[in-house]
């Protein structure tokens, strides 16, 4: 009994020593210690900009943390509302941000001052302070500043003739008197003009033009030969304008007239060219260029002037028939062209480096329509000088761009197959008699 109390001591003995014994053997674990932030850092997205716009700013601590949002930021010492500031004022600013018991460091930005440039008044002048019936002014208006600089502000006015607004910058003369022009632009009421429009006198001679009628096709090859030597022609002289009477085969610039122009003077073969309507153009026609130029010098004893302006769409044209003495039987031809309209041309030619098709080739003075009859409309043709008014509506006859139109004004014998004067002007412009 003895002997097994004492193995049972024995045993208690060895466990409590042997777990005495390694517990003393191991190291205590220390725990990890938390960073914590020494400091915090303020910076801001702009160092100068204009008034009115709005700086932001950023608080961080020394570890990267954001605390924004929980920083107080000050602006020349005097806190703001969140992080955002829009000064009132130019100048420079200090900022300096606080973050619990940490002051950051000081940032700095400079506002600049915006200069307000105000309208001071406005001026209207005008390129014609007298005008004859027919002929066109134009206005502009000059916006002067506060900063004592000038801009155009023609595009963006209104132009009221005699207590009548009118449509864009331009003023067709209709009839003899005295007008009073004035614009205004915002709030800004210009300068009033006063413009004498009289009566043209009649020239006791005028200045001999011509006209090539080039019956064409963008279909046909050889039709850039013609072409072409209408560009020498226009290189010689400013005295023969052209007509591109376009045909057939589904050429995309045909039209009523086109067709009417064809079946007048019966032309089957393309290209065919008239020069004065009463002489068909000499193959080769490049090497007969005096042919078109020769019957456009001298003088005569019939002239036109032309003056014309869009509104909108709706072309306002005026007409003038001037004679030196009676010329019975002389009819007036008015055709509306266009030009820089864009097609491929075929072409079986040598001329435009040969090549084919011409592709985005340039066709100018296209015949888009005839105001009066092709062959021409009865006048007064008693010696002086008559005034014609259309009012035309270029959307309705086949134009693409009305504001790259002219008029070709003719004046033909009785029959209409023989030009005796010719004048053209482009739209928005007058052409008076010379």
């Amino acid at each position: 009994m003895k002997t097994t109390k004492l193995i049972h001591f024995i045993i208690i003995f060895t466990t409590i020593f042997f777990f005495s014994c390694s517990s003393s053997d191991e190291d205590p674990v220390t725990p990890t210690p938390t960073p914590t932030a020494t400091s915090i850092t303020l910076t801001s997205d702009k160092s100068s900009f204009d008034e009115g716009e709005t700086v932001s700013f950023t608080v961080k601590t020394d570890l990267n943390e954001d605390v924004t949002s929980q920083s107080s930021i000050k602006v020349n010492g005097t806190d703001i509302s969140g992080n955002s500031y829009t000064p009132t004022t130019h100048g420079s600013f200090t900022v300096k941000a606080t973050y619990s018991t940490f002051t950051s460091n000081e940032v700095s930005f400079t506002v600049n001052e915006v200069i307000v440039v105000t309208i001071t008044d406005i001026t209207i002048t005008t390129d014609r302070i007298a005008l004859g019936v027919g002929e066109v002014a134009t206005f502009t208006v000059i916006a002067n500043l506060s900063d004592g600089s000038t801009e155009d502000k023609t595009d963006e006015s209104q132009f009221i003739v005699n207590n009548v607004v009118i449509s864009g910058n331009k003023y067709l003369a209709n009839v003899t008197e005295e007008i009073t022009v004035k614009a205004t632009y915002t709030s800004h009421t210009s300068n009033e003009l006063s413009i004498q429009i009289s009566d043209v006198a009649t020239p006791s001679t005028f200045t001999k033009k011509a006209v090539i009628e080039d019956y064409t096709g963008t279909w046909c090859g050889w039709c850039p030969r013609v072409s072409y030597a209408i560009s020498l022609v226009e290189e010689e002289t400013d005295k023969v304008f052209s007509v591109g009477v376009h045909l057939a085969n589904g050429d995309p610039m045909e039209n009523a007239s086109s067709i009417a122009l064809r079946t007048a003077f019966d032309v089957n073969s393309f290209p065919t060219a008239f020069v004065n309507r009463d002489a068909e153009w000499t193959y080769p026609q490049p090497n007969n260029v005096s042919q078109a130029t020769s019957v456009a010098e001298g003088t005569t004893n019939l002239g036109l002037a032309i003056g014309s302006i869009l509104d909108g769409n709706t072309m306002n044209l005026i007409v003038s028939t001037g004679f030196a003495e009676n010329v019975s039987g002389t009819k007036l031809v008015i055709f509306i062209l266009e030009d820089e309209i864009t097609y491929n041309q075929v072409n079986y030619t040598s001329y435009y480096n040969g090549a084919n098709p011409i592709v985005g080739f340039k066709h100018n003075h296209v015949l888009r329509y005839s105001v009066t009859d092709v062959l021409g409309s009865v006048i007064d043709t008693d010696m002086g000088v008559n005034h014609l008014y259309y009012s035309i509506d270029l959307a309705s006859q086949t134009v693409s761009d009305s504001s790259k139109t002219g008029v070709l004004v003719m004046l033909v014998d009785d029959t209409g197959k023989k030009v005796l004067n010719a004048q053209y002007s482009k739209v928005n412009e007058s052409q008076t008699f010379d």
